[in-house]
């Protein structure tokens, strides 16, 4: 039976408005301005996890995407000279509901202008000890965890030693993780999601840092060690709630990345996506040295609220919507 009542108690609802005025009164005793940007965009993410929903105009002519972030039109008011910016606003991505996912959801993206990821993982252990009451962060190497965890170098990881772990955990991979040409990406994010998350930061929030050069996205490769990615993750009580990125600037660099994310959808049978020609001009004219942190506010209502589904802390998710 249909139900027209909310899911979130009224409790809950006082809660979300309560945590969201502390974060606003939070950017602007730093000086950081709040910005909006749209939720229909011309362009979609490429990325290859993430998914985004499309309409068509009234003409049935011109394809619009819900944004999966409002990452790239933030990007476009950084090379504005906007200075250090934050949003709070929905997001979308096409994938099913579940325990800690809607379709629909709320998201906390600021970026710092003259920062490099190292500070803004200072500012962010700031806010969700303000939010959540949970103290001092610890930081970890992405080798590190993987180390810790399951005993193994990520940085060489066979198909053998990942068969290994699955059948040491009793998990059975897709099949796709199983053959000759695989992503070795693709078994670490599977032996990641498995077998590692659920026991991050469960006495106190977890930076993992250090990603692989090959899972950087839009951030920059450490000038150093051309393998490593400056690129950071955010787990509290066994929850990702945020990433974030000393942003990459160079144009060139990004729309490499851009072609090669593509390739990789073409690859395993997904369509091919436009690439955003106006964040790569906005990159062309000049995007300031600045870091950035996408993370997920609905999660982190549901630690402060002491819930378990993310259903319990939304007003009315996406079956009831």
């Amino acid at each position: 039976m249909d139900s027209w009542q909310p899911n979130a108690s009224i409790e809950i609802i006082k809660l979300r408005a309560e945590l969201l005025f502390h974060i606003r009164e939070f950017f602007k005793k730093r000086s950081v301005m709040e910005v909006e940007t749209p939720s229909l965009s011309n362009f979609p993410t490429l990325d290859l996890h993430l998914d985004s929903f499309s309409i068509k105009d009234n003409q049935g002519i011109n394809t619009l995407y819900l944004i999966t972030s409002p990452e790239y039109h933030m990007k476009r008011l950084l090379a504005a000279e906007s200075g250090s910016i934050y949003q709070i606003c929905k997001a979308f991505r096409n994938e099913e509901a579940g325990q800690f996912h809607n379709p629909e959801f709320t998201i906390i993206e600021w970026y710092r202008v003259g920062w490099d990821h190292w500070q803004l993982m200072e500012e962010t252990e700031t806010l969700l000890d303000k939010l959540l009451h949970c103290g001092t962060a610890t930081r970890m190497s992405y080798q590190e965890v993987f180390e810790q965890n399951l005993k193994i170098d990520p940085f060489s990881l066979s198909t053998k030693k990942f068969i290994e772990q699955c059948q040491k955990h009793q998990a059975k991979p897709p099949s796709d993780l199983l053959e000759q040409n695989v992503n070795v990406d693709e078994q670490l994010n599977f032996l990641m999601g498995s077998f590692i998350e659920p026991h991050l930061g469960l006495d106190r929030p977890t930076f993992i840092t250090d990603y692989p050069a090959t899972q950087a996205s839009l951030a920059r490769i450490h000038p150093n060690k051309k393998y490593l990615a400056q690129r950071f993750e955010l787990y509290y009580k066994g929850l990702e709630l945020g990433n974030g990125f000393h942003e990459l600037a160079d144009a060139e660099e990004q729309g490499k990345r851009f072609i090669a994310e593509n390739q990789r959808r073409k690859q395993l049978g997904k369509s091919e996506l436009p690439i955003d020609t106006r964040l790569l001009k906005a990159l062309e004219h000049g995007l300031p040295d600045c870091a950035g942190i996408a993370l997920g506010f609905d999660r982190i209502l549901m630690l402060a609220a002491g819930k378990s589904r993310m259903e319990e802390v939304l007003s009315f998710v996406w079956d009831r919507s």
